[in-house]
């Protein structure tokens, strides 16, 4: 009788299981069990252990991010110093080569690390994805917000758009950031620190100069779509000490051309989970930081 009761319950477990795995797939979500989280079998089915053992699959920017067989490289500093791990210390903002030799990385990916540094320093680092990565290597590029979509936003005064501002109106989440919650002023503050963070008047960042609502409007109609967006980003500069400001505006095609000037010829728009390498299909692993207002571009070394 113990046989028999335990076969039923597990054939009635296994029923319930079955039903779940339908419902979830009919929204499109997949039950699987997570025995392998960071997805060594993916790579190691295409590479053998000496290549591995190379680490040659670079995270620029890569903040927590760690994996055995990826090279990581971020701007080490307090602000960032409690999540980093076997991080190599670079700073974007030096203009300086990446510390890695020519034709020796498969991957390269950067994800919301370009919208932290000026335009000069992005076209350093994708001249430099390009020279680091080998024949066939894949750059990929992902950031936010997408300009033009968050310009669409205030323009049609959608504040559910802005809905990253609602994790700081708390007391005790804003208060190292803002001078007050950050959902709590006009919609074109709340914007323009999206896009030109040290220009806001509530962020602590200092600037020489800060604007309020009823000034950033005026240089929106002055200057149009999107050279207000280049006034903007003309007048922000790089912080150390505050890493994680938004200082440039970047879309689809603005990143697309730089990656042109980098030497790239096969480029083309992704999304979210789309890359053209298994490996960069593995999220929460990769692309995971806010999906809904991010860019995606891959670009391949031929």
């Amino acid at each position: 009788m113990r046989i028999l009761a335990s076969f039923q319950y597990k054939k009635a477990n296994s029923t319930v299981k079955k039903i779940l795995r339908n419902i979830f797939a009919k929204f499109g979500y997949q039950i699987s069990r997570k025995t392998d989280p960071l997805r060594l079998a993916a790579y190691e089915k295409l590479f053998d252990k000496a290549t591995l053992a190379q680490k040659p699959f670079l995270n620029v920017g890569a903040g927590d991010f760690w994996h055995p067989y990826w090279t990581n490289l971020d701007f080490v500093s307090d602000f960032y110093g409690d999540v980093q791990k076997e991080v190599i210390h670079h700073d974007l903002m030096s203009l300086l080569p990446l510390p890695f030799e020519s034709n020796s990385k498969k991957i390269c990916y950067t994800s919301h690390t370009i919208e932290h540094i000026k335009e000069n320093a992005v076209q350093v680092l994708f001249n430099e994805m390009h020279r680091v990565l080998e024949k066939g290597g894949i750059a990929r590029v992902v950031t936010g917000p997408d300009a033009e979509t968050d310009f669409r936003a205030l323009q049609n005064n959608d504040e559910d758009w802005f809905y990253w501002d609602h994790w700081y109106e708390k007391p005790g989440t804003f208060e190292d950031q803002y001078r007050c919650p950050a959902s709590s002023v006009p919609l074109a503050e709340r914007w323009l620190n999206h896009v030109a963070s040290p220009l806001a008047k509530h962020n602590l960042a200092s600037s020489e100069i800060k604007f309020g609502e009823k000034e950033i409007l005026a240089i929106i109609k002055e200057h149009g779509w999107p050279k207000c967006l280049d006034y903007f980003g003309s007048l922000c500069k790089f912080d150390p000490q505050r890493p994680g400001l938004h200082i440039s505006w970047w879309t689809h095609d603005k990143i697309m051309n730089f990656l042109k000037t980098a030497g790239f010829k096969n480029i083309y728009r992704s999304g979210y989970g789309q890359s053209r390498t298994p490996l960069l299909r593995q999220s929460p692993l990769f692309d995971s930081v806010h999906p809904q207002m991010s860019i995606y571009v891959e670009a391949v070394k031929d």
